[in-house]
């Protein structure tokens, strides 16, 4: 039996850092409760918010477009089992979002848009945008650790981010893993959390009054290094467990189920697990505020400009 001890992050042992479980709320908690464990916790794992049976029936319209893809091994195993072709190799896979109406039903619809209205206090959108995650088994397809503010920050920051499985994630199958008490840091917060991916260091050209008030042509610092290390790729690094030594704490998973929704604040640290078995891991990431709120311009609208070129600005530095 897989336990949190077994868990592996680009195939190296997870267990030499502290591992934890994340903790479940029942999503008929008092509201007062909800805001007091997202403001101490920078989550909510919320069990059985969802339907079961929607989300298991999104997750069959997925398979099938895997199966068309010739991702899936059919030959041996039912479609319901996810089992991988040998050789296939997927990990972010938005496509399989798209014309997806069993998919906008679970994430847009029903008990997500009550949860929120619930727990923001009015109405909300979402973002036009699905993320989406079809995660082959292997040491390569795993999330590597990030704040989400890095890559929607330009709209409200009251805006939360929806984890949703679309199967039971049993440890071994490479869940997200959050890192504890990451959203309390507030020096990780000002520095990182205050980059955006889509900013772009524009040296060359700069103003000849910005630069005649440099004293002098230097390098860069070290933070200066990391800070435009962090606005090109956006991830905090790519070795969680390396991220666990640096900003302290537990990485924090759990024996997922369909049906539980996991709630991440923006400035919850997060990444996932390698996936050892032998199946998909099918997931979405979809986010949610006030309706009212400003809104990041990257993810609305029926073209909208991702980290494409339309989404880039430059910083003189």
């Amino acid at each position: 039996m897989t336990t949190l001890n077994d868990l592996t992050y680009r195939g190296k042992s997870m267990a030499d850092v502290p591992l934890g479980e994340l903790r479940r709320t029942e999503p008929d908690a008092d509201i007062d409760l909800l805001h007091e464990r997202m403001a101490e916790d920078g989550y909510l794992l919320l069990t059985s918010l969802l339907d079961r049976a929607q989300v298991l029936q999104a997750r069959r319209t997925v398979l099938e477009k895997l199966v068309a893809q010739d991702l899936l091994d059919l030959a041996r195993n039912d479609l319901e089992d996810g089992v991988v072709r040998d050789g296939a190799h997927v990990s972010f896979a938005p496509d399989l979002a798209r014309d997806n109406p069993e998919l906008d039903r679970v994430l847009y619809e029903g008990p997500m848009i009550a949860y929120y209205e619930r727990f923001l206090g009015g109405p909300v959108r979402h973002f036009d945008y699905t993320w989406f995650r079809a995660k082959t088994p292997g040491t390569d397809t795993v999330t590597q650790p990030h704040y989400d503010i890095v890559f929607m920050g330009r709209g409200t920051t009251n805006l939360w981010t929806s984890w949703t499985p679309l199967s039971d994630v049993p440890y071994e199958m490479g869940g997200l893993v959050v890192l504890e008490g990451s959203h309390q840091i507030e020096e990780l917060r000002n520095g990182y959390g205050a980059t955006d991916v889509d900013r772009y260091c524009d040296r060359g050209n700069a103003s000849e009054i910005v630069k005649a008030a440099r004293a002098e042509v230097r390098e860069l610092t070290a933070e200066e290094r990391q800070t435009l290390e962090w606005q090109s790729i956006g991830h905090y690094s790519a070795d969680a467990i390396a991220t666990a030594g640096d900003l302290g704490g537990r990485w924090l998973t759990s024996d997922y189920k369909a049906g539980d929704l996991l709630v991440l604040s923006m400035y919850t640290m997060h990444a996932s697990s390698d996936n050892r078995t032998n199946r998909i891991r099918l997931s979405s990431d979809s986010r949610y505020q006030l309706a009212s709120d400003p809104v990041d311009e990257r993810w609305v609208g029926d073209d909208p400009p991702l980290h494409g070129v339309r989404a880039k600005r430059a910083t003189i530095c």
